[in-house]
């Protein structure tokens, strides 16, 4: 596990609350930095219990919750959902078929295209590890008042909507080809 990063100094009556994210000045001060931090501890227990209670990734964990609320999903779409390039859903689901926790059956009125849905073992291993993960949530907000949790939740939407607006605009930021170690795309 990594080492623990350094504790961001509270704010002091010369620094109002929310000063060191609208005016970073180091890492710890980065919104992203920190809530990749936040990720990166408490996620390491969601992939405690998805790979040592239930012997897949986080990342099939992702796959399986999306299917458990929308079965029969074509795979394009589930990617779309989820944020993740075709590539890296492709191996997920390759594994979870594998572990028979998926199936993938042809599109009616469309043989080409094919829909994915949880197996009954794979709905057991959903109906298993959702409430554990939703118990590690509500433990990491339980530290919060009912106002500031409100107000996360509103944050966050907010903030999910800017950054999907700033990816459809910022053309000025280069594109990378990852599967080619990250070079320049034109």
């Amino acid at each position: 596990m990594p080492a623990p990063a350094p504790a961001p100094s509270p704010p002091t009556p010369s620094t109002p609350p929310g000063h060191r994210l609208a005016h970073p000045q180091a890492a710890n001060d980065l919104l992203m930095y920190r809530l990749n931090r936040l990720l990166a501890v408490a996620g390491s227990l969601v992939v405690r219990l998805c790979e040592g209670g239930y012997g897949i990734t986080r990342r099939e964990w992702g796959l399986l919750m999306m299917l458990a609320q929308h079965p029969g999903m074509p795979p394009a779409e589930l990617a779309q959902r989820l944020g993740l390039d075709r590539a890296r859903t492709s191996r997920a689901i390759t594994s979870l078929l594998a572990k028979k926790l998926i199936t993938r059956n042809a599109m009616p009125g469309d043989r080409r295209q094919a829909v994915l849905s949880l197996t009954p073992a794979g709905q057991t291993v959903h109906d298993g590890l959702f409430p554990q993960v939703k118990a590690l949530n509500q433990d990491l907000l339980a530290g919060l008042s009912a106002e500031a949790v409100a107000g996360l939740d509103q944050a966050l939407a907010d903030m999910q909507q800017r950054a999907e607006a700033l990816v459809a605009t910022r053309t000025d930021v280069p594109r990378t080809y990852r599967l080619r170690g990250g070079r320049h795309v034109d």
